[in-house]
């Protein structure tokens, strides 16, 4: 018998490489979390990303150790503590992630009921009447385009 395949490293590939396209901090710090959690090693490229976050947060640590005393107190502005967890992934990285997330499950629900003999279009259709799903059949056509192309 094939042994299971591995959920969490392939979870963790795919975040990875969702990292990579995007910069998303929020993939970047799901991977690392699972593979901590789970004994994986953590790719080179999401840990050069927490490594990033850790070195903002160390900067302004920095300067409130080397304050003179008496200075005013050094403050960390949610604006500040905003863009370094953003890196280049921009303003929503959870939303971000939550909506590619959306259009993955949506892409393998009509390559699910292609795969089982059904028309794209018709597939497409049974995917938007779903209930929960909240889009219409172009929106769903979009996504089954962009996914099929770019992978």
């Amino acid at each position: 018998m094939a042994p299971l395949p591995d959920l969490v490293a392939s979870e963790i590939a795919d975040l990875t490489s969702y990292f990579d396209r995007t910069r998303n901090a929020a993939a970047a710090w799901r991977a690392y979390s699972l593979a901590r959690q789970h004994s994986h090693a953590v790719p080179d490229v999401i840990q050069a990303e927490i490594d990033r976050f850790a070195a903002c947060i160390s900067d302004v640590a920095e300067k409130a150790i080397q304050a003179e005393v008496g200075a005013p107190p050094v403050r960390f502005r949610s604006e500040e503590l905003g863009q370094a967890w953003r890196g280049d992934g921009g303003g929503n990285p959870i939303g971000s992630l939550q909506d590619e997330w959306r259009d993955y499950q949506i892409f393998w629900a009509v390559l699910s009921r292609v795969n089982s003999g059904m028309k794209v279009g018709a597939a497409q259709a049974a995917v938007a009447a779903q209930k929960g799903v909240w889009l219409g059949v172009d929106s769903i056509d979009k996504i089954w385009k962009r996914i099929k192309r770019n992978g």
